[in-house]
């Protein structure tokens, strides 16, 4: 979702804007007037299978009349609560010492996306918006930390533009993906939602009519004392007037990356002052994140308390970092510098700017099944003129670009496939789609040959890379990229011979599961003759680059 949000902003009239998501959050809420009375059952597992140990497991099940009187009853492996709203008076009974975090989270997103819905309306008249290839984005920031160590809060909205439903939303405290809409009693209800860090899916197994209740099973007035558990937000100033004095902080020596800035960390506290959950966390150099995730779950608060009561709080915590290189070790450039100094070394349209063609031919199977063959051409004159082309069985895929104006064009069953043969010939990702803090650097062999790795998302202890999530980058001493790895697959790239300054890949394979997906050969680069203007031009194929990583 960040990177999202580096993409260029439009102009939309704020009044139609509030609108747009207004509606999109009523259509998506079971938690408001108007709502016919309901029984929801639901089911949370953690979302992958590393996070299988987590202990994140839970089920859900609610009773609704109206937004002032329903029962709710939350289980988890430590936890379990029922809580009666009614006749003005709020009944709890829990058994656990810790709400946790991610159970009441989603909970409240199962019915109410957007809980702080008139905040999400204010902000939406002076967001930040973005059209963002089928939706329409919003974020924005809010001050926070501390006058010595100032940040900001993110929240962000994003609706699709063809249904007008909510994709996802969240700030402090509250958020999730909505997937799976299907329609109850006029309104379109996410049947599958991901809350969280780690995250969780749930999914709604009940939505149907509450029927009849026996007479009493609102009633709390006979149900014994009330024991309240809940968990408020608090700003980081009212959350560190609470903070006991600790040990102070010692940071490890990190290899690459800034050697000052800041760790940002969601946390919960308990009712007796420890820290119980980081919900998320990240820094300005993910080399310390670790030891930041131990400094943060060190602390001790005070306890907080409400009207006397204990409570668990959440806030967003700033911690500044500040750090020195370990000795005799070899340390790394930022991961722009290897990103660009890559693109500058290896792939003609980023090199000397000697116009050329390029041709190559690859080997694939289609979405029939068959195996084929295809081909692709790439003619540049500068950066404001050029074009690329492939081509397989009945399908074409054209990039242009004529002067200030951009173009894409997109036929046949195998589209995809053929925009994935431009993301392998030009696979290292555009600037503005990721953050520096997000990479992490270390030396590594590829086939004999000594490289450095530029990696971002999960990697197991063992060194397996997350399918989904993980995106990888190998660059040897001249700084040739010569191993990808993203949406699961891994390409390989060999054969380097040299033009016009830069030294051009002519084999590429493409691998999945370990298995040859894709072979692609080049076999022709030579300088640019005439080329008629034409070419760069596609009448009704106009195009504007919108969250995409790719440069061209």
């Amino acid at each position: 979702m960040l990177a999202a949000f580096a993409i260029s902003p439009i102009s939309s009239p704020a009044e139609n804007l509030v609108k747009e998501i207004k509606k999109a959050i009523e259509r998506s809420t079971l938690d408001q007037p108007g709502t016919k009375p309901f029984h929801l059952q639901a089911v949370i597992a953690p979302s992958f299978e590393r996070d299988k140990d987590s202990g994140r497991t839970g089920e859900v099940e609610i009773w609704w009349t109206s937004p002032t009187q329903w029962k709710r009853e939350l289980r988890s492996p430590n936890f379990h609560q029922i809580e009666i709203v009614a006749g003005g008076r709020d009944w709890q009974k829990s058994e656990g010492d810790y709400f946790p975090e991610w159970l009441q989270e989603t909970a409240v997103e199962l019915v109410k996306p957007v809980p702080p819905v008139d905040q999400v309306l204010a902000q939406a008249k002076e967001a930040e918006t973005r059209r963002i290839g089928p939706m329409t984005n919003l974020n924005w920031t809010t001050p926070s930390g501390t006058a010595e160590i100032p940040n900001i809060l993110r929240s962000w909205v994003a609706v699709q533009n063809s249904t007008g439903l909510l994709l996802f939303a969240g700030g402090l405290g509250w958020g999730g993906e909505f997937k799976d809409y299907a329609g109850f009693r006029g309104r379109e209800i996410a049947r599958t939602i991901n809350v969280g860090t780690p995250q969780v899916t749930a999914r709604i197994t009940t939505l149907e009519d509450l029927g009849e209740v026996p007479a009493d099973f609102f009633d709390t007035s006979a149900k014994g004392p009330s024991s309240t558990l809940r968990t408020i937000v608090m700003d980081e100033v009212s959350l560190r007037r609470n903070l006991l004095p600790g040990d102070p902080e010692s940071w490890p020596p990190v290899q690459d990356g800034p050697l000052e800035g800041k760790v940002t960390a969601e946390i919960v506290v308990d009712r007796e002052g420890r820290v119980r959950d980081i919900d998320t966390l990240f820094s300005e150099n993910s080399a310390v994140n670790e030891a930041g995730r131990h400094l943060v779950a060190a602390l001790r608060f005070r306890p907080f308390q409400v009207d006397g009561v204990p409570t668990q709080v959440m806030a967003q915590l700033t911690m500044p970092f500040k750090t020195t290189r370990p000795a005799g070790t070899e340390h790394f450039e930022s991961a722009r510098t290897y990103f660009e100094h890559g693109r500058h070394v290896g792939f003609p349209a980023f090199g000397s700017g000697a116009p050329y063609v390029l041709r190559a031919e690859f080997e694939t199977k289609g979405s029939d099944g068959i195996v084929g063959n295809g081909e692709y051409e790439d003619t540049w004159l500068s950066e404001t003129q050029w074009r690329r082309e492939a081509r397989f069985g009945q399908s074409q895929y054209v990039r242009a670009r004529n002067g200030d104006k951009t173009y894409q064009l997109a036929e046949g069953p195998d589209a995809g496939l053929l925009r994935l043969v431009m993301t392998v010939t030009e696979p290292i990702p555009a600037i503005d789609t990721f953050y520096e803090g997000d990479w992490r650097i270390k030396r590594d062999m590829v086939n004999g040959i000594r490289t450095v790795r530029v990696l971002a998302g999960y990697e197991s202890p063992e060194g397996n890379l997350d399918r989904e999530q993980a995106r990888g980058y190998w660059f040897d001493d001249d700084g040739l990229l010569v191993k990808t790895y993203f949406n699961g697959m891994e390409t390989q790239r060999s054969e380097f011979e040299a033009f016009a300054e830069v030294r051009v890949a002519h084999k590429i394979n493409v691998l999945r599961d370990g298995k040859l997906a894709m072979h692609i050969h080049v076999t022709e680069i030579v300088p640019a003759g005439q080329v008629p203007a034409k070419i760069f031009e596609m009448k009704g194929h106009e195009w504007t680059r919108a969250f995409t990583a790719e440069v061209r």
